[in-house]
């Protein structure tokens, strides 16, 4: 199993509108040292990234500032601040960036590491570009449908474990299950600057962490993650059809954890109990 990258500092995003009207999206991961300083082009609203040390790869977050900028902050029209980059699409005259603003870290520490987050605050990033094509009415619905989307409180990520097979997975993070991916699409032109990290891998569901123990003395901890399949979305009226499990729409995978934390003297650093992954019976047939 793939050892997970702990993380030194958390994640930050800022993106920054020039007095130009130009776009940079600067992220510095927890799984990384240095920051990277992504452009958005005016005209196509493509991403722009070639992974060069001075131009678009700096020591610090200050330093890309401090690049862009020209040491100068009065030439910044506007900056917005983040905590991870949830996707980006350019859709007829505007480049659309969604970022989360507010986390919850919804299982604090995974058993062998890695941190669970629930998105608590989105906020979508209206990029308007230049000479755009004249959008028909469906392509603006669709725009508008899009930004529209429910994400706060629904959707949760690991930046650094591949949690949407059960646990623990083998597979690195950057290779999912895509039956549990939401944000697949939205995530492909960070791929295609070849960064796969930047847009985290975007659940539906709940995670949820508690512990447990006696004479308030915390002896151990339950886990529970629900995530939902992107086969058949919708109402179960709606969504009916088969897949290779043979079991129809609206599918909501659950999973419990138990574990102790490594105590003194222990050759182990936890214990780990895999109780159930179960499709929701009162929507699906179980799984086994």
């Amino acid at each position: 199993m793939e050892s997970p990258v702990r993380g030194l500092r958390d994640t930050s995003v800022v993106v920054v509108t020039l007095d130009t009207s130009e776009v940079y999206i600067i992220a510095s991961l927890s799984s990384r040292t240095d920051t990277q300083v992504i452009y958005v082009d005016p005209t196509t609203g493509a991403l722009r990234y070639i992974g060069k040390l001075g131009y678009d790869v700096f020591n610090s977050e200050d330093e890309a500032l401090n690049y862009i900028t020209n040491g100068s902050r009065w030439l910044c029209k506007s900056t917005a601040y983040a905590k991870a980059i949830l996707g980006y699409s350019a859709l007829g005259g505007f480049g659309l960036l969604l970022v989360a603003t507010k986390l919850i870290a919804s299982i604090p520490n995974l058993p062998g590491g890695g941190r669970v987050y629930t998105v608590a605050e989105s906020q979508w990033i209206k990029i308007s570009l230049q000479n755009p094509q004249p959008q028909g009415k469906g392509e603006v619905k669709n725009v508008q449908e899009l930004t529209d989307l429910d994400v706060d409180g629904k959707h949760y990520f690991c930046e650094t474990r591949d949690i949407t097979r059960p646990f623990p997975s083998r597979m690195p993070v950057q290779k999912p299950d895509e039956e549990f991916v939401w944000n697949g699409w939205f995530s492909m032109p960070f791929k295609n600057v070849g960064l796969p990290q930047h847009c985290v891998i975007l659940l539906q569901g709940f995670a949820e962490n508690r512990s447990f123990g006696s004479s308030g003395q915390v002896e151990g901890f339950v886990a529970l993650t629900a995530r939902r399949s992107r086969l058949h979305p919708g109402t179960r009226y709606l969504a009916r059809g088969l897949n290779s499990c043979f079991s129809t729409g609206n599918e909501v995978e659950c999973e419990q954890l138990v574990w102790v934390p490594k105590r003194a003297g222990q050759s182990v650093p936890f214990k780990h109990i895999h109780l159930a992954t179960w499709h929701h019976p009162d929507l699906v047939g179980c799984r086994t």
